[in-house]
């Protein structure tokens, strides 16, 4: 899926928010366990409301989606063979800065077991954002907006690098077009040049032979010149 597909899927997603709950105290370097997180929750208190992505963007600080643009010269070109640098394209889309962003929240799922289900770990997450948040002002909204805009930069910057990359190629087949071209004024003018030198070939052969003939009038080393009167043979 390219990058403006999964850009255009992600906007119409509904996220599920938590409501506000009231604050539990914990230390700024507690995680929760699994164990202490309160699994049954009333549904007003786990799901009570939905918001569309786009919506989420809107409603936090920083650019909209359609105000998302990578500047390019502010984006070192990609060096072949070379990983990108995809907190300079970030930047380059003048992104705000967040202490706790897509990223962070990858290492996140990625420390949690594989075989917890979903909405465990979702429990989890929103439990040790509950924690984290105080100090960091991580939220799921915040977090959801983060890779929202980032996907937003990342299509804008595959947009410039495919434009730049039409013109690249746009430009190396113009030139081939004429170098092929002059190739072929190249080849008519050896052909040229070879009818030529054939035409010049033949006078000249045709000319060597006359003058051949004076020689051949005067050497004693040859046959009749073509010069001398044909004999009749006798009878």
């Amino acid at each position: 899926m390219s990058l403006f597909n999964t850009l255009k899927k992600a906007t119409s997603l509904l996220i599920e928010m938590p409501a506000e709950q009231p604050p539990t105290e914990f230390r700024s370097t507690d995680v929760p366990e699994l164990d202490d997180i309160d699994m049954d929750l009333p549904p007003e208190a786990r799901l009570p409301a939905s918001k569309s992505i786009e919506q989420i963007v809107e409603d936090s600080d920083g650019p909209n989606l359609n105000e998302i643009k990578v500047a390019p010269e502010a984006v070192p070109l990609a060096t072949e063979g070379k990983p990108l640098d995809f907190a300079n394209i970030y930047r380059a889309a003048n992104l705000p800065e967040t202490a706790f962003g897509a990223e962070q929240m990858l290492e996140t799922l990625a420390s949690l077991p594989s075989e917890l289900p979903l909405e465990t770990k979702r429990l989890t997450v929103r439990a040790m954002l509950s924690t984290l948040g105080k100090s960091s002002g991580a939220t799921p909204e915040t977090i959801v907006a983060d890779a929202t805009r980032k996907l937003a930069a990342l299509a804008s910057f595959e947009n410039f690098m495919n434009k730049r990359t039409s013109e690249v190629i746009e430009k190396a087949q113009a030139e081939i077009t004429d170098l092929e071209a002059q190739i072929e004024a190249r080849k008519a003018s050896m052909q040229t040049a070879k009818n030529h030198f054939a035409q010049i070939q033949s006078e000249c052969e045709r000319e060597s032979d006359k003058i051949d003939d004076v020689l051949e009038f005067f050497s004693l080393d040859v046959g009749a010149s073509n010069l001398a009167p044909v004999q009749e043979p006798k009878q």
